[in-house]
C-alpha cells in the first residue's frame, strides 16, 4: 500500500519538476516500482512456497528450508530491490536526478497530511543548516589550507584535526 505514495510524487515531479521534469519523473517511477516489484515477488516466494496458503509470518518463513536454487533467486531479488533504495550505484542513480529536480518539501507535501506537511518543513529547515554547515566546512578549509582541490590537500586530518574529529 506504502508504494501509493509515489503516484502523487510522480505528478509533482511531472508537472512541476525542472527542465528534465518528465524523463525525471518517469525514472523515478520506473526504479523506484521496479524495485518493488522484486521485494514484492521475493516476499511472496517466501511466504508462499511449500503451502498453498500464504504464511506471512516470519519467524515460520525463517525457520524454513529452501532448495539451495530458491535461496540464491530470493538473495538476489532483495538484493536488486534494496538496490534501488540504498546508494548502490547503478541501481540508484534516480534520486540525485530527482533530488535536483524537484525541492525537498515536495516529497511531503505530496502526501497532503499533516506528518507529510510537518515532516517537509522539517526537511526544508535540515536542508538549510547542512547547506550552510557544508559551506562553513568549505570555507574553513579553503581558509586554512589554501587549496581548492581534495587532491591537492592530502587530506584535512592534519592541517585542521578540530574540525577533522568532530566531522570524522
Amino acid at each position: 500500500m506504502w508504494e501509493l505514495e509515489l503516484i502523487p510524487v510522480y505528478l509533482l515531479l511531472s508537472m512541476w519538476g525542472g527542465k528534465k521534469h518528465l524523463y525525471l519523473a518517469t525514472k523515478f517511477i520506473l526504479y523506484t516500482v521496479g524495485g518493488s516489484v522484486f521485494l514484492l515477488l521475493g516476499v511472496l516466494g517466501i511466504g508462499l512456497y511449500g503451502s498453498n496458503e500464504p504464511i506471512l509470518n516470519f519467524e515460520t518463513s525463517a525457520n524454513q528450508s529452501y532448495p539451495i536454487a530458491l535461496e540464491i533467486i530470493f538473495y538476489i531479488g532483495f538484493f536488486v530491490a534494496f538496490a534501488v533504495k540504498s546508494p548502490i550505484i547503478p541501481l540508484h542513480t534516480w534520486l540525485p536526478d530527482t533530488n535536483g529536480e524537484a525541492h525537498y518539501s515536495t516529497f511531503g507535501i505530496g502526501s497532503i497530511t499533516d506528518t507529510g506537511l510537518n515532516g517537509a518543513i522539517l526537511q526544508i529547515i535540515s536542508h538549510g543548516f547542512l547547506g550552510a554547515e557544508l559551506f562553513f566546512l568549505v570555507g574553513t578549509s579553503y581558509e586554512r589550507i589554501r587549496l581548492v582541490y581534495l587532491d591537492e590537500m592530502g587530506g584535512i586530518a592534519i592541517p585542521m584535526l578540530n574540525i577533522f574529529t568532530m566531522w570524522g
